[in-house]
């Protein structure tokens, strides 16, 4: 791309970035506005270019002007990952070529099998300006000159890097905006802790699962290094057990944001790191239980989006795979944002009993934290419903016996005394080739009528 053309482009994404540092703030009236504007222009687009979209608006009678608030999205039919890769083409928009979008492979969580996600150069350009709404709370968090100051610890094929690769070569960002380090997840532990103990960084940004088990790391060697003031991280989560172990062992505050390659940056979390600021007029947010149907504020149920700002590859009441709770205040902070008060895991993440009952995996998690303090990494299976296995590397120094009779006793408070649990200890569980940690291993498929969602003990 040409100097002017890059020019051109920083310039566009300052201006954009100067208003978005305000979003955050403006009453709810505001953003709700802003959130209509771009349902109605996103609805209009797909049915002029979208052959899906068209054809389910058709088929139902219905027409671009019928869509005037985001409750409309409902008169659209549910979709998933299985529904956009059976026909992906159906959801690329015709009016954009491979000159004009970028493609960008999803890690497959929900279903283990990376997908290919199309964006608009446009939208690419303005994610970046985006990223001001909750740049502040991380700069306020992790201190004076953490920008020249951080380390990313993520696999080399991971979207961030290809993102931050086309940002560098459509625009002239200064210096200070780009990561000063960046080391692979795939590097051994050791590593990369000679390499922190050499940089000193004020921040530190990975996965959840790695940042978990880094910390689990060094707690089994009774290792010390300079950590830094805040580890971000995203794509993944962090147990409750490790969260503790990061904050009130080492100290180090954590702060995460809620992305995903569909929806780029969905939510944030604000300096009070309790659940995530939506930020629904780029992406309308539902959550709805396993009939489709939108659950009310405290409740959990399945994470279901609409991104109103992607042009090449639209997808509308897309169930995301997560598993979510949308608080019933609003934030202390005076941001004026929704907001998603707690992440449970994947929807591949929850098992399921003979009874009906359901239970997220991070739920039996937080469950057992106080049994599970001891271990680097757990791993639930299910071969089949209503039996539990824990596949467990323990520290070292446990007491291997007693960790199995502990997490046994708790398993049958927390599951019944007639359910069959197991502990199995292995010496690794490997991550995913895209650096994620599969949490839940379950073979059981979901029934044709579900029961009760069980959140757990926090």
């Amino acid at each position: 791309m040409n100097l002017t053309r890059r020019l051109l482009n920083t310039a566009y994404v300052g201006a954009y970035a100067l208003v978005e540092r305000t979003i955050p703030f403006w009453p709810i009236e505001w953003i709700e506005r802003l959130q209509r504007y771009r349902l109605r222009a996103i609805i209009r687009h797909a049915y002029d270019s979208v052959p899906f979209y068209r054809q389910a608006l058709d088929e139902r009678g219905l027409r671009p002007n019928d869509f005037r608030t985001v409750q409309d999205l409902s008169k659209l039919p549910l979709i998933d990952g299985t529904t956009v890769w059976t026909d992906p083409e159906a959801f690329l928009s015709t009016r954009y070529s491979d000159d004009s979008r970028s493609g960008f492979y999803s890690a497959g969580s929900a279903s283990g099998v990376p997908r290919q996600i199309y964006w608009d150069n446009v939208s690419l350009l303005r994610k970046l300006a985006y990223h001001e709404r909750d740049r502040p709370v991380l700069d306020r968090l992790a201190g004076p000159g953490s920008r020249q100051s951080r380390v990313y610890i993520l696999p080399p094929e991971a979207t961030g890097f290809r993102l931050r690769a086309f940002w560098e070569s459509a625009t002239l960002i200064p210096r200070r905006y780009r990561q000063s380090y960046v080391l692979s997840s795939e590097q051994p532990f050791d590593t990369v802790a000679d390499r922190i103990n050499l940089v000193r960084p004020k921040l530190i940004a990975s996965y959840g699962s790695y940042a978990e088990h880094f910390f689990r790391f060094l707690a089994d060697r009774h290792m010390t290094i300079p950590l830094p003031r805040v580890w971000a991280y995203g794509a993944d989560t962090i147990s409750p057990s490790g969260r503790e172990l990061i904050e009130n062992t080492f100290g180090c505050r954590t702060y995460s944001t809620y992305q995903s390659t569909e929806t780029g940056r969905l939510g944030f979390q604000c300096e009070q790191r309790q659940g995530f600021h939506l930020n629904i007029d780029l992406c309308a947010v539902r959550l709805v239980d396993e009939d489709g149907r939108t659950v009310r504020p405290g409740e959990l149920g399945e994470v279901v989006i609409s991104n109103l700002h992607n042009r090449a590859m639209v997808l509308l009441n897309y169930r995301l795979g997560d598993w979510g709770v949308m608080a019933s205040e609003a934030c202390s902070c005076g941001r004026s944002l929704p907001v998603l008060d707690s992440l449970e895991g994947r929807t591949g993440e929850v098992l399921r009993f003979p009874d009906g009952r359901i239970m997220t995996g991070l739920a039996l998690g937080s469950s057992c934290k106080e049994q599970l303090k001891s271990m680097i990494q757990v791993q639930i299976v299910q071969p089949a419903s209503g039996w539990v296995k824990w596949r467990i590397v323990p520290f070292s120094s446990a007491d291997r016996e007693a960790l199995r009779r502990d997490l046994l006793d708790r398993c049958r408070l927390v599951l019944g005394e007639d359910t069959p649990v197991e502990v199995e200890f292995v010496e690794e569980i490997p991550s995913t080739p895209q650096g994620k940690f599969i949490r839940v291993v379950s073979h059981v498929e979901a029934p044709d009528t579900p029961g009760p969602i069980t959140q757990g003990e926090s």
